[in-house]
């Protein structure tokens, strides 16, 4: 009875284990990842810099749709406006220029929708955002302090500190004060707060699982203590993400 109990509950275990899905150690999530990390800015030939870097994006859909946040983008323009692009890391480790065209923004959820130029890049998977729960640990990757590090991802663990309805300020902050996190708590939408440090770079960048590697969110604000040098001296610990149930509604609707 008891051997056959055990072998019983053997199978069942096998079962579940081949039901799961796949999981994996966040080095090797993060190695499979990066190619998807894009850099999101503006080029001009003749601006110094040329390249100037404005957040982080990643790629979605069939590949060629980045999702970003709507602050990252530049204010419309003239016809001399530098023109909006994205930069992949190939597999040599050059970074690859594509134009973009904004396919929509939503202001209301600081999300943008962009399509690029030439063949499709490696795209990273939506997991469903409606089942993170206060307390899980994630992970979000981006460019921090605008570059200051060099172009080169850069990983951060995360956990869900609070899931909260949330009604953001002006999208073209993309971050917050002590007191605009007031206005934070009569919103429409739940925001999920981070215990994390993030920085203006990481603006538009993913939010995922580390097991699955399924992004979960939208890094999008940082909550700034005092000026916006202090960010840099004194960080919070506390940051901000869009769940990814609604970049999921940004790419229905572009299908």
């Amino acid at each position: 009875m008891i051997q056959r109990a055990l072998r019983a509950g053997g199978i069942a275990c096998v079962a579940l284990m081949l039901a799961a899905p796949a999981r994996a150690d966040l080095p090797d999530t993060i190695a499979r990842l990066k190619p998807s990390v894009v850099l999101v800015g503006t080029y001009k030939t003749t601006d110094s810099p040329r390249f100037q870097l404005r957040g982080t994006g990643f790629i979605i859909g069939n590949g060629l749709m980045v999702a970003t946040n709507a602050h990252v983008l530049p204010a419309p323009a003239g016809g001399d406006a530098p023109a909006l692009v994205v930069q992949l890391r190939q597999g040599s480790g050059e970074w690859q220029m594509r134009p973009v065209t904004v396919l929509e923004t939503e202001p209301a959820r600081d999300l943008a929708l962009l399509r690029m130029e030439g063949p499709p890049g490696p795209a990273m998977r939506l997991g469903d955002s409606t089942k993170v729960r206060e307390g899980d640990n994630l992970a979000f990757m981006g460019f921090p302090i605008g570059g200051v590090l060099g172009f080169s991802v850069v990983t951060h663990r995360a956990t869900v500190s609070s899931i909260t309805p949330a009604a953001l300020p002006s999208p073209s902050a993309g971050r917050l004060s002590e007191m605009a996190i007031r206005g934070l708590r009569n919103g429409t939408f739940n925001i999920f707060q981070l215990d994390a440090t993030a920085y203006p770079g990481n603006s538009g960048g993913p939010l995922f699982d580390p097991d699955t590697g399924d992004v979960v969110g939208v890094l999008n604000m940082v909550l700034i203590k005092g000026t916006r040098e202090s960010a840099l001296s004194q960080p919070s610990g506390i940051s901000y993400a869009i769940p990814g149930v609604h970049v999921q509604e940004l790419l229905d609707r572009h299908r």
